[in-house]
């Protein structure tokens, strides 16, 4: 019959129909035996024997029950990704007790596949502290859950500060793919992104790769070569001009030609001299890092310029950087204030720290920048006796103390310059 191919709609229902079936069976029979046999005691024994059975029988269906309450119970544990709920097998045997056993090996396999995952996310953020480029962590509603301490120097102020800010929030797009709505930003950072699982939550992770540092080896290792071709060439044909000159100029009579002879002289040598020096810039500086006072760094500086006047604020602050190649880059500034008409008292030192950052600023009120695109250019200049050396070197300097240097107008109205050097702070 097409009823009982029926499939139940449930298990408690199908185990109540069953329970209740077997009631009214037992009930029945008891009913026929004692109308078959009319002995008063019959019934005695019946009435008890059929409560027995049916208490029992209901006890059992509880059982079963309850074992599938427990086991579902662990599931929704096991989906929450707790796995320290073990549920108490109902059966000893059969395949009620199977169920349960496999249960318990998902649960441990679960929870190992959970410790190896947490113990990878541990590692994945213990490497991000300690990368030094500026890495994101924004949870599935693209809200900031996790950055590195790079992230100071990317948006001025503690990430922690920022916790569950919104990309956008933070000048950020993902569409069509991850960039800074700041086209400056986005000139200076590419940023690479992929995916991971935590909590059972898609989050993304963003790696912020400076290209301007890139840009910047890329032009230096260019102008580093053309700079080794130059100078082999330039000392391959100077050299014997030289020689021969210092070997006609006794040999000749006229004082006219022994004159031009030491010009030739003069200036090959002169010439011979700018190449070595322009050479130094392919060397790598051994840096050493020390403490230092800005005001005995000032003290260093201020015999050599004593015609200048020069003023000096901040001198209480103390940090660590080279002092030997810092000197040389603010006595090189200091001097080409000084060339640029600089008059005396009005070129200012300022020492401040601003977040991780150590700035450093040379102000001065000469005749200003007159070509700012030119200024780190090799070899030009606008001075007659330049060489166009001077900031160049300053700014490799500065570079591999990992920092950089600006040179800009006076921000306050002012005429002149205002060379700005910023380096990492170091705590230690």
């Amino acid at each position: 019959m097409a009823w009982i191919n029926k499939r139940p709609a449930s298990l408690e229902r199908h185990s109540l129909v069953h329970s209740i079936a077997l009631l009214l069976c037992s009930l029945a029979a008891a009913l026929l035996a004692g109308l078959a046999f009319k002995q008063w005691w019959l019934w005695l024994l019946l009435l008890p024997a059929w409560l027995v059975l049916n208490k029992w029988q209901f006890s059992r269906r509880k059982q079963m029950l309850a074992a599938f309450n427990r086991a579902s119970v662990q599931l929704e544990a096991m989906h929450n990704q707790d796995y320290s709920l073990q549920a108490k097998a109902a059966y000893q045997t059969g395949i009620a007790a199977s169920f349960q056993q496999q249960l318990q090996q998902l649960s441990c396999a679960l929870q190992q596949r959970k410790s190896f995952f947490d113990e990878q996310q541990f590692l994945l953020y213990r490497l991000i502290d300690q990368l030094n480029t500026p890495i994101l962590v924004f949870d599935h509603k693209q809200q900031l859950s996790y950055a590195n301490d790079e992230f100071n120097g990317l948006f001025g102020q503690p990430w922690q500060s920022l916790r569950q800010t919104s990309a956008q929030r933070l000048g950020l797009h993902s569409e069509p793919h991850w960039h800074f709505a700041d086209s400056e930003r986005q000139r200076q950072w590419q940023i690479r992104h992929s995916r991971f699982m935590d909590q059972g939550q898609r989050h993304q992770l963003l790696v912020f790769i400076n290209i301007q540092a890139a840009l910047r080896d890329t032009e230096l290792e260019a102008w580093q070569q053309l700079i080794r071709v130059l100078s082999h060439e330039i000392r391959n044909s100077l050299t014997p001009v030289l020689a021969l000159s210092e070997q006609l100029q006794p040999k000749l009579a006229a004082q006219r030609d022994q004159q031009a002879l030491e010009v030739i002289r003069q200036r090959s040598q002169h010439l011979q001299d700018f190449v070595s020096r322009y050479s130094e810039l392919n060397k790598p500086l051994s840096i050493n890092l020390q403490p230092l006072c800005a005001a005995d760094l000032f003290a260093a500086i201020q015999p050599l310029f004593s015609g200048a006047a020069l003023q000096a604020r901040g001198l209480s602050l103390q940090f660590h950087s080279d002092a030997t190649l810092l000197q040389q880059v603010l006595i090189n500034l200091i001097k080409n204030a000084i060339e640029a008409g600089s008059p005396p008292g009005s070129i200012q030192l300022q020492f401040a720290r601003q977040q991780n950052q150590l700035q450093i600023s040379v102000s001065d009120s000469g005749h200003g920048i007159s070509n700012s695109r030119d200024l780190f250019v090799p070899f030009y200049t606008t001075k007659a006796q330049g060489q166009g050396i001077g900031l160049q070197l300053c700014r490799n300097i500065v570079r591999q103390l990992a920092g950089e240097l600006t040179l800009q107008p006076r921000s306050d109205g002012q005429p002149g310059c205002c060379a700005s050097i910023s380096l990492p702070w170091h705590n230690s």
